[in-house]
């Protein structure tokens, strides 16, 4: 009986150095953070979203306007860290031809960038797992409409003055 076991013992160790071979399927690491630098092209076409994120379609209202440019705002959400992940949209907005025209980095962080005539803001807030992202892509002010606004001003102003002065003959004042 003792004979057996020992025969036993010594086949299982002529065995084990055979499976040394066999590779075991790795397993992800749940704390490591996923690369940002990979993007793909979401609602906006010349704005490049970082892999790891994802849209939020609840959160998400994007239009397109008479010339067929989409403005709104797309939310994402993905398991990354929000420093990185402002970085990385920084570099990839300048790269697409997008000015960084303003930031603002704290607990709630924010990018104002201008592609002429758009306007893009991204804010971005990281929470316990997740951190969230949200862009904005707006069209800008035609500036022949802001050389009109005094002359339009002036125009209502004068309008108001004159059919306020009549209506003014009708109405009676409160306290008597």
């Amino acid at each position: 009986m003792k004979f057996r076991f020992i025969l036993a013992g010594l086949a299982a160790m002529l065995l084990v150095p055979g499976c040394s071979n066999v590779q075991m399927p790795s397993v992800p690491n749940p704390f490591q953070q996923p690369s940002v630098t990979e993007s793909y092209v979401s609602q906006f076409p010349d704005v490049p979203i970082p892999a790891p994120m994802s849209t939020r379609n609840d959160d998400t209202l994007v239009t397109m306007g008479a010339d067929g440019t989409r403005f709104g705002v797309e939310a994402f959400s993905g398991r990354v860290d929000r420093v990185s992940l402002a970085n990385v949209m920084m570099q990839n907005m300048t790269r697409q031809g997008w000015q960084l025209r303003g930031s603002s980095i704290g607990v709630r962080s924010m990018q104002l960038y201008e592609k002429a005539p758009h306007f893009a803001a991204i804010f971005f807030q990281e929470s316990v797992v997740t951190t969230r992202m949200d862009v904005w892509v707006v069209n800008g002010v035609n500036a022949d409409v802001l050389t009109n606004v005094p002359r339009v001003h002036d125009e209502v102003n004068s309008a108001l003055h004159s059919s306020g002065a009549q209506a003014s003959d009708q109405v009676k004042p409160l306290s008597e």
